[in-house]
């Protein structure tokens, strides 16, 4: 994705914002397209996704409802870069204020999907020849969600950035970005081993063990547990006792 971004910014600056946007957040390009300046808290580095622009139609995002996604300080930096940017072009052309869209078209209105379509085909174009296979745009959406996976973001996380009615859309859609083994067991490790011993001995160790003052210990013993042959069992001690006791 590195030599795409670089051939957008040489080629396509107008695009460079827009598709590095669209790898910083996992959005869609409707959503993207119907994002405006008051969308974005600066402040709490997140961004408001609550519309989308298809077709030329303003609507709701395809879940039917509005969301935050958090916004990485790179993103938050070019975002700022990008509003000073917007701010000389509109003095530029005698605009009053900054347009509301942050990716607008040329005259400061929504950007036309068919126009930022063509922009990535061109993009698209110039990228085959610098080595980069031929990609759709929703390649982005994916390029993201499988990094936040291997990061080791929670499915519940990755689910509501992407918009995803469920988590279960996002397990069966992406699945293949989870790590398939898990090496690190620390966090079932309760036994302190190293400054209390072994609690018990092995169980591939010899009858030696047995206590020769208890001759009428069954195997049971030779693990720490005593039990007669004859007798009733004492009772053994539940959970709750031996947390709470």
């Amino acid at each position: 994705m590195s030599t795409l971004l670089e051939v957008a910014r040489e080629h396509e600056p107008r695009l460079y914002p827009a598709l590095t946007f669209l790898l910083s957040t996992g959005v869609r390009r409707g959503e993207m397209l119907g994002l405006k300046w008051e969308d974005i808290d600066f402040d709490r580095q997140r961004i408001h996704i609550r519309r989308a622009h298809v077709r030329g139609e303003i609507t709701t995002p395809k879940s039917g409802k509005g969301r935050f996604v958090a916004m990485a300080p790179a993103l938050g930096s070019l975002l700022i870069d990008l509003f000073g940017e917007r701010r000389r072009e509109g003095l530029g052309r005698g605009w009053s204020e900054v347009p509301e869209w942050v990716f607008p078209s040329q005259t400061g209105g929504p950007l036309d999907q068919d126009n930022f379509d063509r922009s990535w085909r061109r993009l698209r174009r110039r990228a085959q020849k610098a080595g980069v296979r031929p990609l759709k745009l929703h390649c982005t959406r994916h390029t993201w969600a499988s990094f936040a996976l291997a990061s080791r973001k929670s499915i519940k996380w990755v689910a509501d950035q992407l918009g995803h009615a469920s988590p279960m859309l996002t397990l069966k859609t992406y699945a293949h970005s989870m790590r398939e083994e898990e090496a690190d067991l620390s966090f079932a490790d309760f036994a302190d081993l190293e400054s209390s011993g072994r609690l018990y001995p092995s169980p591939n160790q010899s009858n030696d063990l047995d206590d020769e003052n208890a001759p009428d210990l069954t195997g049971r013993g030779r693990f720490g547990m005593l039990e007669h042959e004859t007798g009733l069992e004492p009772a053994t001690p539940t959970l709750a006792r031996r947390c709470w006791g």
